[in-house]
């Protein structure tokens, strides 16, 4: 158990703390929020936009 949260932390700073993989990250986590987003305010306000 020990040796797997040690794997688990390993790379969870490997991508954190490395500049260029945080970059690439952040830039994924930045595209799914803004789909996340697009999609709950097109189920609530859809309606709304319908020609």
């Amino acid at each position: 158990m020990g040796d797997a949260l040690d794997k688990i932390k390993g790379f969870w700073r490997s991508q954190v703390y490395d500049e260029e993989n945080w970059a690439t990250n952040a830039k994924l986590l930045r595209a799914v929020g803004l789909f996340a987003g697009s999609i709950i305010l097109m189920r609530n306000f859809g309606d709304l936009m319908a020609i």
